[in-house]
């Protein structure tokens, strides 16, 4: 299955949301970006960043860029194969869906600490770094 997760930015803070403990995999709250998996109307993977963002948040982007980074694991039986993105929006209006119960704008090392991730932390924040 082919996914996405993007990282989403506005005035170098970034996007956390907190999801539900009613999530289906998990079955706990933590704090976590947009993530999401490709559609068959989704015409390419940005389609797919896009409507995501804007299902889970309201937001429009303004900008994406492809990290040109993935990861492989298995979901809920599934083999997934997600692809990173950093979203750029120009509001700061969220409009949740059923997947999250809050949100936060960090700085880069608020969200460092913060965000539920399974890699290196400190990759990530090297990865970030550049876009704030």
């Amino acid at each position: 299955m082919e996914k996405i997760l993007t990282f989403i930015i506005k005035d170098k803070k970034l996007l956390l949301l907190l999801g539900s403990d009613q999530d289906p995999q998990y079955h706990k709250s933590f704090w976590y970006v947009v993530t999401g998996g490709c559609e068959k109307e989704d015409s390419s993977l940005e389609d797919t960043v896009k409507r995501e963002v804007l299902e889970e948040t309201g937001l429009t982007l303004t900008k994406i860029v492809d990290l040109d980074w993935t990861f492989e694991y298995e979901s809920l039986g599934k083999h997934c194969v997600e692809h990173a993105f950093i979203s750029f929006v120009d509001n700061y209006e969220i409009k949740l869906n059923e997947e999250s119960i809050d949100y936060k704008w960090c700085d880069l090392d608020e969200f460092i600490k913060l965000i539920e991730w399974y890699g290196d932390k400190q990759e990530l924040k090297e990865r970030l770094i550049k876009f704030i």
